[in-house]
């Protein structure tokens, strides 16, 4: 049975920092053991009633009792090296774990980072000295290897929360690939299942490096997510409402790219109807025009309403919408005033 500490994650900056509760203890005993001191120097070598040798009880009391740590792991290590099979083994075991929980607890990282990845040599299958190694990289800055010694914990005791952490690691590190496998991981536990932030991470991602179809491919991924959380607050209901317009924007602006226009204008609907903003108007207005002349009177109101809506697109839209006007009025803007009228009647219709 392990009887180890057990280790909490905490999720600062997408990264596991460990914090060990109670005394760190070898699985063999929970306290340090009592080693019985032999006879005087003066006398035998070894005593009838102990089966080590002064020497070796020397060398570890020595070491045990050393202030500092740097020179206490070393002496611990070399006792190891000289003595293997002594049965003071126990306490020398318990000596450095307690050291590591000593420059843990003191903050000492670089020791106890050096320390640590020493003794994983001896023992490469203690959870407790990569989640020792884990808090010390974090700590000095060195992602990618605490990230790494996260994976190795996984490969020992595999959970949802530590999945997570180490898709957020590869996050701070930034990088694609690996978060990407480990989303696909993530993505098939059902305690992620309407995480939406989850997938909308990779909607952004995409969408920053001008990958339309990978974007809407997540895209699609997240409104279902989101389609999923249940009772939402209120700030989760406003982090919805920003998510589904996003969404719906990037795959309308996908579906155009791929001219597939009448399926676009329904995603930029949808887009409105959880946000009004003047480019969904403004680019309904574009695949209209490209959907033929008959549906050019359609695209002029579709622009009207997006200058009408304001922002940065308004002054192109404006301009757009008194082009097609002219072209289909002789050149001027007699009775253009009736369709601003529509495009005002239609807004307030919530159209």
């Amino acid at each position: 049975m392990k009887c180890y500490s057990k280790w909490l994650l905490g999720t600062p900056l997408a990264l596991a920092v460990f914090f060990f509760t109670g005394a760190i203890t070898h699985c063999a005993f929970a306290e340090e053991p009592q080693a019985k001191k032999t006879a005087a120097p003066a006398q035998v070598q070894e005593s009838e009633n102990t089966d080590y040798s002064e020497e070796e009880y020397n060398a570890y009391e020595a070491a045990s009792k050393e202030p500092d740590h740097s020179k206490r792991g070393t002496m611990l290590l070399e006792f190891i090296q000289k003595y293997p099979k002594s049965t003071l083994m126990p306490h020398v075991e318990f000596a450095y774990n307690n050291m590591l929980k000593e420059l843990e607890e003191g903050k000492k990282y670089e020791l106890l980072e050096t320390l640590s990845e020493k003794w994983l040599k001896l023992h490469p299958n203690d959870v407790r000295l990569y989640a020792y190694i884990a808090t010390a990289a974090n700590n000095l800055g060195k992602y990618e290897k605490c990230v790494q010694c996260l994976e190795e914990i996984y490969k020992m005791q595999a959970s949802p929360t530590l999945a997570k952490e180490i898709f957020g690691g590869y996050q701070k590190i930034n990088n694609l690939a690996k978060q990407t496998e480990w989303f696909e991981k993530l993505s098939k536990m059902p305690e992620f299942d309407s995480d939406f932030a989850l997938r909308s991470y990779f909607v952004k991602k995409y969408s920053e490096s001008n990958n339309l179809p990978k974007a809407a491919e997540y895209a699609h991924l997240t409104l279902k997510s989101a389609d999923l959380v249940k009772q939402p607050d209120a700030e989760t209901q406003e982090q919805l409402r920003k998510t589904r317009r996003a969404c719906n924007h990037i795959i309308g602006m996908d579906l155009m790219g791929k001219d597939k226009y009448s399926e676009a204008i329904p995603a930029f609907t949808r887009a409105l109807k959880a946000e009004r903003y003047g480019e969904g108007y403004y680019y309904i207005g574009q695949c209209q025009e490209r959907l033929g002349q008959e549906n050019v009177e359609d695209a002029i109101v579709s622009y009207m309403k997006a200058e009408l809506q304001g922002g940065e697109i308004a002054p192109k839209a404006k301009g757009r919408a008194e082009q097609l006007y002219k072209a289909l009025h002789n050149g001027n803007t007699t009775g253009i005033n009736k369709k601003y009228d529509k495009a005002k009647e239609e807004l307030q219709q919530g159209k």
